[in-house]
């Protein structure tokens, strides 16, 4: 696998490119390998080389022949479950990605309302940067841990 912050971007020098391929291939087969000896499951690998005639096939050929085999028996829908195309790869990285932004937005706001609290509780008053908005988060954190507070005094009651 590559580094997150490995730019991954064609080999250009010949000598490089094959020896990155062999050992991503032996790579990739020895991962196949592993997760059918752990998981007990049923997997495969085809590398087309474009310095071989044919194909590097793992296991065997009776083995792919045996997986696909065992995928085409399937209905359509279950053999199109989880797979996309381009489209709908950028698509789901995208949504991710808002997620993502998302959670990381709402835990910012958080830290910066607990930091406005601290400040509002050791100095008794907030800086005349404090918009309304920010004045309705941070009751809604407070309520949030006056609710925390009244639940933890109940629990240590019973």
């Amino acid at each position: 696998m590559a580094d997150k912050n490995m730019k991954v971007d064609y080999i250009a020098d010949d000598l490089k490119r094959k020896t990155t391929f062999n050992k991503r291939k032996h790579g990739i087969t020895k991962k196949i390998n592993e997760i059918t000896t752990l998981c007990g499951i049923d997997a495969c690998g085809i590398i087309y080389d474009e310095n071989n005639d044919g194909a590097t096939v793992y296991p065997s050929k009776k083995g792919v022949q045996m997986v696909l085999d065992k995928f085409k028996s399937f209905p359509e829908s279950e053999q199109r479950k989880g797979m996309l195309d381009h489209e709908g790869f950028l698509s789901q990285s995208i949504m991710k990605s808002k997620e993502k932004l998302k959670k990381l937005k709402g835990k910012s706001k958080k830290k910066k309302m607990n930091d406005l609290l601290g400040e509002f509780i050791y100095t008794g008053e907030f800086d005349g940067n404090v918009s309304e908005s920010d004045l309705e988060d941070l009751s809604s954190l407070i309520g949030d841990y006056r609710k925390e507070i009244d639940e933890r005094i109940e629990s240590s009651q019973t």
